[in-house]
């Protein structure tokens, strides 16, 4: 397994073993090029298929579709644009446990005083007034600020989820992990020292100015 340092198996609560056995059974890696999954990226995706913490498929159905070996809807990516990660490509997967995230940042929940929400409850309380629902207005909110206002978010492409970070090298795509967003440049760079530390040895090529 490259030489993994046990730490990284116990951080993830996995063992090599199960490590392996996920690698050749995964339905989610047909027609895939192993070769070109990191080792780091297939000790998070054993760990996340272990502990249930999403979807593991919601994450492989976004390779193969990258990889062209897929059947959704073509996968949108784009490259980080700032050092350190400037270079890399990120690509957004997403799991249901997301959902409550989305709606939370989509009507400004966080906030105590939601301008966007405060107009939602307006419209809603206007239109229950002209044409009353069966299920009144707290189903006619209930069903505008989840069904609505997810697919609003859908239609911007402003879901929120995590990336698959991953290079480019030779026109072939080379995946390395999985990350939350980072939101500083401090994030970023801790991402990348990541990178270098766990991914370098595997692909000397990528992380050095090579890749792309």
């Amino acid at each position: 397994m490259n030489n993994f340092p046990t730490d990284i198996f116990e951080g993830f609560d996995v063992s090599e073993d199960e490590v392996t056995h996920f690698r050749n059974n995964h339905v989610g890696f047909c027609r895939i090029d192993m070769n070109r999954l990191s080792q780091l990226l297939l000790i998070q995706l054993t760990s996340i298929s272990k502990h249930r913490t999403y979807n593991s498929f919601s994450i492989t159905d976004v390779i193969q579709e990258l990889e062209g070996v897929g059947r959704g809807c073509k996968q949108r990516f784009e490259q980080f644009k700032y050092l350190p990660l400037k270079g890399l490509f990120k690509a957004h997967f997403f799991d249901a446990r997301f959902m409550a995230r989305n709606l939370i940042n989509h009507w400004g929940l966080e906030f105590e005083n939601s301008h966007k929400f405060n107009s939602l409850f307006s419209r809603v309380t206007e239109e229950e007034e002209k044409n009353p629902s069966r299920f009144g207005w707290q189903g006619r909110l209930a069903h505008e600020m989840t069904v609505g206002g997810y697919e609003e978010r859908a239609k911007k492409n402003k879901r929120t989820g995590e990336w698959i970070i991953f290079a480019k090298h030779n026109n072939l795509n080379y995946y390395l992990c999985i990350s939350r967003h980072s939101k500083s440049k401090p994030e970023d760079q801790e991402i990348y020292d990541f990178l270098k530390l766990l991914c370098k040895n595997e692909y000397p090529f990528l992380l050095s100015g090579e890749a792309v």
